[in-house]
């Protein structure tokens, strides 16, 4: 049995298999120029945005939703769109246009020395991999039919959408704070969650049995 000691961030009590979150990182083969980078940009900032309505509709916490809207603005906004065509009309590709613009906003809202507004990086970072994950038509199948203990570098905000809610017994993130709006989220839904565990958390291997205390922040490793 191996123990580790992170920093609980909501109440409660968690047990089942480790799964290793992982971040989509496959490339996007086919690159989209001009007027057409445009009308796709169009396309899928209207799924993004649906998605979204779809996530509003499965929440059940003022605070949760108003983090999802929020998402929404950022995505309606006319300034972040007109961005996007700026880099398209200076010859970058769809992705690469995407991508700069989101580097850009994430630097600011980093940047920030106030932790509030600092923590609304990872919410840009979310918005933005949204976007090129439909570039992408891939979608994130979790076919997890057991209680399981999720574990990820970071905990952006619509994360936990993208496993089965039933099974989804704890949280551990490497490395996040209290502010956090994916936190927020998890404590919304009564999901315990320890962060700050760190390099601890690479001894973690997936399929491991877990333990969590959110209050507390221990971890144990229970042995076969």
């Amino acid at each position: 049995m191996l123990s580790f000691q992170g920093i609980g961030a909501t109440q409660g009590k968690g047990s089942g298999i480790a799964i290793i979150h992982k971040k989509i990182t496959g490339k996007v083969n086919e690159k989209f120029y001009g007027d057409e980078a445009k009308d796709l940009y169009d396309q899928i900032k209207d799924l993004a945005l649906s998605e979204i309505d779809t996530l509003v509709e499965l929440c059940n916490d003022v605070e949760e939703e108003d983090i999802l809207c929020a998402h929404r603005l950022m995505l309606e906004d006319i300034e972040v769109n007109n961005k996007v065509y700026q880099e398209i009309d200076k010859g970058e590709d769809l992705l690469s246009a995407i991508r700069n613009v989101q580097e850009n906003y994430f630097n600011q809202f980093q940047s920030m020395e106030d932790e509030i507004f600092s923590s609304k990086a990872l919410d840009v970072e979310d918005v933005f991999d949204r976007l090129i994950n439909n570039i992408k038509k891939q979608k994130q199948l979790k076919n997890i039919n057991k209680n399981f203990i999720l574990i990820c570098d970071e905990l952006l905000p619509t994360t936990i959408y993208d496993y089965p809610m039933e099974y989804l017994k704890g949280i551990i993130v490497k490395k996040g704070t209290m502010f956090s709006h994916g936190i927020i989220i998890a404590k919304s839904k009564n999901i315990p969650v320890v962060i700050g565990l760190g390099f601890d958390a690479a001894k973690i291997m997936a399929n491991d049995f877990l333990v969590i205390d959110g209050l507390t922040g221990k971890v144990v490793i229970i042995s076969e």
